[in-house]
């Protein structure tokens, strides 16, 4: 009988095993970083009450933001090439699938591509493919990530968008 024990007991303790080594391989802590998306285009339209610019970029598209930096919108024209400008905080947190515990618009899952970690940017690819940057507020706390792992971005609601006219 306490041979039977003592095997039921060590079956036990086998079966754990790779939960117990799971945990201590813990994920890397999650961090704060911004994103920023910068493009150019030609103004189509200003409404300087309003902090409203509409852009049409080189493909056609067009977009109009509320600019939250208002300092360059005077020496913004009509049909000038501008430079928008539009930043994101961000909550990086590493994950063990690449789903998204809380989809929404404002949170996304990704995949690690590459980091330098020197400067803390994190190259990181959507579930949809896209390819995006992070810069981690302290490049210390990158460190630890590496390509291939997943995470989950979810962003802060505020966007700072400035315009700037475009570097002739």
């Amino acid at each position: 009988m306490n041979k039977i024990t003592i095997g039921m007991i060590a079956a036990a303790l086998i079966a754990a095993a790779p939960l117990v080594s799971s945990a201590a391989g813990s994920l890397p802590a999650p961090f704060e970083g911004s994103s920023v998306l910068q493009a150019e285009g030609v103004v189509k339209g200003i409404d300087p009450a309003k902090h409203m610019v509409t852009v049409v970029d080189p493909q056609g598209g067009q977009a109009s933001f509320t600019v939250t930096d208002p300092g360059n919108l005077a020496q913004i024209r009509q049909g000038s090439k501008v430079q928008v400008r539009v930043m994101r905080s961000a909550m990086v947190s590493p994950t063990r699938s690449a789903a998204s515990a809380h989809p929404s618009p404002q949170t996304r899952s990704a995949e690690v591509v590459a980091l330098d970690r020197a400067s803390g940017v994190l190259e990181l690819k959507g579930s949809d493919g896209a390819v995006f940057h992070i810069q981690g507020r302290d490049a210390a706390k990158v460190v630890n990530m590496k390509p291939g792992m997943h995470v989950e971005v979810a962003y802060a609601p505020q966007v700072s968008i400035s315009v700037a006219p475009a570097a002739q």
